[in-house]
């Protein structure tokens, strides 16, 4: 797909569906003018934020192909009782994915991370909005259904299991149209930033990426040694926010994935997160 006279270092699959060209060359210029506001002032906490920001997007992307990858899984074995919590956690990674990209969203020293459920639902719908209204409509809409089947399953605990369930929707469709609308939102920026900031501004601080790796929830502490050594990568070697699918690397995908992987290679009872020829469902991993 070729637009706007910009590279997109993307094939997108579902884009086109949202739109045509004309009208994505209309919300191109409109959200370039936005991360325009921001690069223009540019500084090195702003580049900090903003490539943690953009790294953190790749891993929700990379945990939404995981779960889903998880789903075929439970399928297969007929663990049907995960599907309602695999299929609305998938989703929700990549509305988060979204929202990270979000020029009028602030970092808030790492608060955004945490996020409500409903708020990522509304600010990613929102933004869909720009490129089609009934698609921003049909994804809260499904959103909210799963979402309630998830607390079906959960909280009720129904005697007739899931047959009250739907299933009428694609959700690899929408997990995918969610990773590509991050992704457009991160050329955008990165064309910005390219064009507006000062080099000298290309740093990233260790607490910023101390946002990311350590994590406290109900009081219990975690340390991510993966995500330290990924950001470190990133620290000293690209700097800045560049588009998602060029700040994926091999292997973060392969650790990532890999790190669901049972060890037991040879026992095909096990889950595996296959071969990277099967990471590509809702985005072109690399």
């Amino acid at each position: 797909m070729s637009f706007g006279n910009r590279e997109w270092f993307y094939t997108f699959r579902e884009l086109d569906s949202l739109a045509d060209s004309k009208q994505l060359d209309k919300v191109s210029d409109r959200i370039l003018k936005q991360y325009s506001a921001l690069t223009k002032n540019w500084s090195k906490q702003a580049n900090s934020e903003w490539t943690c920001r953009i790294y953190f997007a790749t891993n929700m992307i990379l945990n939404a192909t995981v779960l889903l990858k998880n789903a075929e899984y439970a399928e297969e074995k007929n663990l049907r009782i995960v599907r309602p919590y695999i299929e609305y956690y998938a989703v929700l990674s990549l509305l988060r994915c979204v929202v990270y990209t979000l020029p009028s969203k602030s970092w808030e020293q790492g608060r955004l991370i945490e996020i409500s459920h409903s708020k990522a639902i509304n600010l990613a719908s929102d933004w869909l909005s720009f490129f089609n209204k009934e698609e921003a409509q049909e994804l809260k809409g499904l959103c909210k259904l799963l979402k309630a089947q998830r607390e079906l399953i959960s909280y009720r605990a129904p005697a007739s299991g899931d047959s009250n369930l739907d299933n009428n929707y694609d959700v690899v469709r929408i997990c995918t149209i969610l990773a590509e609308l991050a992704h457009f939102n991160s050329v955008l920026l990165e064309a910005s930033v390219n064009k507006n900031a000062n080099k000298d501004d290309f740093v990233v601080y260790r607490e910023d990426i101390e946002k990311i790796v350590n994590v406290n929830i109900e009081g219990v502490e975690f340390y991510d040694h993966n995500d330290a050594v990924r950001l470190d990568y990133v620290r000293r070697k690209s700097p800045y926010p560049s588009n998602i699918r060029c700040k994926m690397t091999e292997g973060q995908t392969e650790d990532y994935i890999g790190a669901w992987d049972h060890d037991e290679d040879d026992d095909s009872d096990l889950y595996h997160g296959g071969s990277p020829c099967d990471w590509q469902a809702i985005f072109d991993i690399p």
